[in-house]
C-alpha cells in the first residue's frame, strides 16, 4: 500500500513513427521474389500519392538511367559513370532484406499526385521516394488521373 494519496496519472504513449504494416509490404517488395510491385495510394499531409511500390534496387536503377539520360551535354563515358554511381545506391536492396529493422523509405514507380479530394495535380507519372514515417494512411490500389 502506497502512502502517496496522489493517483498515478497514465502517461501518453508516443505515436508510432511509421505504419508497421506498410513497412512490411515495402520489405516484401524489397526482397524481390514473386512480388515485384504493389499498387498503393498514400495519404500524406493532405495530399495523395498514388503509384506502385517498387524495390529500392529498381528505384535506383530507374532513377540512375533517367538522370544519366538527362545529361545530354556530357560525353557517353561520363554519363555512364554517373549512371553506375547512382545505381550503386540500390545495391543494399539487392541483398536479402532482414525483417528488422523495417524500411524507413518507400519507393514508388509511376507516381501520380492528387489533392485530398482526388483532383489530379498536373504532371507525368514519375519515380517517387518518401519516408514511411510521413505516411498518414494508405489503401491498396492506384488512383487514375482523369
Amino acid at each position: 500500500m502506497s502512502l502517496d494519496p496522489t493517483p498515478a496519472i497514465p502517461q501518453p504513449q508516443p505515436a508510432p513513427t511509421a505504419d508497421v504494416f506498410l513497412q512490411f509490404l515495402v520489405n516484401l517488395v524489397n526482397n524481390g521474389g514473386q512480388l515485384e510491385s504493389i499498387g498503393v495510394t498514400l495519404q500524406m499531409g493532405g495530399m495523395l500519392v498514388s503509384g506502385s511500390i517498387v524495390s529500392g534496387a529498381e528505384y535506383f536503377d530507374r532513377f540512375a538511367a533517367a538522370f544519366a539520360d538527362s545529361l545530354a551535354d556530357m560525353d557517353t563515358p561520363a554519363r555512364q559513370s554517373v549512371r553506375t554511381s547512382l545505381a550503386e545506391l540500390g545495391d543494399v536492396f539487392r541483398l536479402p532484406q532482414p525483417a528488422e529493422p523495417l524500411p524507413n523509405y518507400i519507393h514508388l514507380a509511376d507516381a501520380l499526385f492528387f489533392t485530398a479530394d482526388g483532383t489530379p495535380i498536373a504532371g507525368q507519372p514519375t519515380l517517387w521516394r518518401g519516408r514511411s514515417s510521413a505516411v498518414d494512411g494508405f489503401i491498396l490500389g492506384r488512383m487514375q488521373a482523369g
